[in-house]
């Protein structure tokens, strides 16, 4: 017994014709819905990339901020250190107003925290390290800066009007040490933080509604009285 296979209805010519329509038609499909896909992640990198640089840029800014105040701080340090020589001495000087601390703000950074690798992978590899790099830098500040602020409110201990014994001399040697160092290399690990984000094209965001309390501004007055 022979078998024949059913001819198409318009022939076989027109029915290849058919089946390269669908296929082409199929791969076209494809090729859309994979541009939409490309287009798509590319606009969430773009977004992420604009979220970050605002956000290195407000971490610029408030570092910025930051850094009239080392005047005051080395201003401050002297006077502590002549509190010190006189307490040596046996002498003790009542302080003007409390010694304060300079002013000191936390930086964000919440846009890089909560990011997910389908964005970042779409970024090119070296700005993905130049900008963890930054990041690394501003955490690893925030807690110089930080430990910063906690000596400088462990030297409020000495703003009471009683003689200083040798365990209170040494006690004020070890902070004053302490806040000096922090100084010296704070404006450093500033200026490399801003040699890292000048490739990025990251400028200072100022804060406009930052709120300074009394304490702040009299940490630049002078804490004796002449």
């Amino acid at each position: 017994m022979r078998f024949r296979l059913p001819r198409p209805l318009h022939g076989w010519r027109e029915f290849a014709y058919e089946i390269i329509i669908v296929v082409v038609g199929v791969l076209l499909a494809l090729g859309g819905a994979q541009l939409l896909d490309t287009m798509h992640s590319r606009s969430e990198a773009a977004s992420f990339r604009d979220a970050v640089d605002y956000e290195l840029g407000r971490d610029l800014g408030i570092y910025q901020s930051m850094m009239p105040w080392r005047a005051c701080v080395r201003r401050r340090t002297r006077e502590l250190e002549r509190f010190l020589v006189e307490a040596r001495g046996g002498r003790h000087y009542s302080l003007a107003r409390p010694i304060g601390r300079p002013f000191m703000q936390t930086f964000y950074f919440s846009a890089w925290d909560n990011k997910g690798s389908a964005v970042t992978d779409q970024l090119p590899f070296k700005l993905r390290i130049s900008y963890g790099e930054l990041y690394d830098e501003f955490r690893e500040n925030e807690k110089v800066l930080l430990n910063e602020r906690d000596a400088w409110r462990s030297l409020a201990q000495f703003e009471e009007p009683l003689p200083l014994d040798v365990t209170s001399q040494l006690r004020l040697r070890e902070l004053l040490s302490r806040v000096e160092q922090y100084n010296e290399v704070t404006p450093g690990n500033y200026e490399y933080i801003v040699t890292l984000a000048r490739p990025l094209g990251i400028h200072p965001i100022r804060d406009t509604i930052v709120a300074h309390v009394p304490s702040d501004m009299s940490f630049c007055q002078p804490l004796f009285v002449r």
